[in-house]
């Protein structure tokens, strides 16, 4: 039987909390989408890091040739990297062999802060079905992680853990879900029908205030990629 979990908010994990298990990173509004779309566009591998300070460090030490600086602050590109985080801004052209060390608001953070665990796993609307499949394959228990904005939870990241938990729940053949899981498969249908309005959700709000409309509508289709990528040892791939 799988036991499967959400935990609205990265934050701080306790090592002991996603010992044996397959972590779920999830920050559809844009991290976890700008991974999965640049490992679909041939990234040889992503550096994420907790801090811009960090990111510029590293390129330091491996070298700008072959590296892009990504990431963004407050929604915006930080000033001083090659791209921002926006989707469209990792196309094949602008990606393809590169080594990219990213630093964003929330995503990168989570994705650090889920390294104890036995797999860790880059989900997304766009990879959902593709991301659950595989959690199912693992065979361990999961936990999906939303990011959050600013330490906060945030709507858009919970419909997308709803999303992935709707599909783990259809491909694995005993599933114990915790009540986090059941809101957020309820928030996901709701949206579904149409009950719920993205737009309305404060950081889509304010992505929709800075002129990324198109990132929301991409970052929210379904299943435009059965790439699942991975984080292990610091890298993504």
């Amino acid at each position: 039987m799988m036991k499967l979990d959400v935990l609205p908010v990265a934050g701080k994990i306790h090592v002991a909390r996603l010992m044996d298990t397959t972590a779920i990173v999830v920050d559809v509004l844009r991290a976890t989408t700008c991974m999965v779309i640049g490992i679909q566009n041939g990234i040889n591998k992503i550096i994420p890091t907790s801090d811009a300070a960090e990111a510029a460090s590293f390129v330091t030490r491996l070298g700008s040739r072959d590296s892009l600086l990504a990431g963004e602050t407050g929604g915006i590109k930080t000033q001083g990297f090659d791209i921002g985080n926006s989707p469209f801004e990792f196309s094949e052209e602008a990606v393809k062999g590169r080594t990219v060390i990213m630093s964003t608001t929330n995503g990168t953070t989570a994705v650090c802060a889920a390294a104890s665990a036995d797999n860790v796993l880059i989900g997304a609307m766009v990879n959902a079905t593709a991301v659950a499949k595989r959690t199912v394959e693992l065979g361990k228990d999961a936990v999906i992680i939303c990011a959050g904005t600013d330490g906060a939870i945030s709507a858009d990241d919970m419909i997308a853990a709803g999303a992935i938990a709707e599909e783990i729940c259809k491909n694995a053949a005993d599933v114990t879900c915790t009540d986090t899981v059941t809101i957020c498969r309820w928030l996901y249908k709701a949206y579904m029908e149409k009950r719920v309005d993205i737009h309305e959700i404060n950081h889509c709000k304010k992505l929709l205030a800075l002129g990324f409309e198109k990132d929301v509508k991409l970052c929210f289709t379904r299943d435009t990629t059965d790439i699942v990528p991975t984080y292990s040892y610091g890298i993504i791939q």
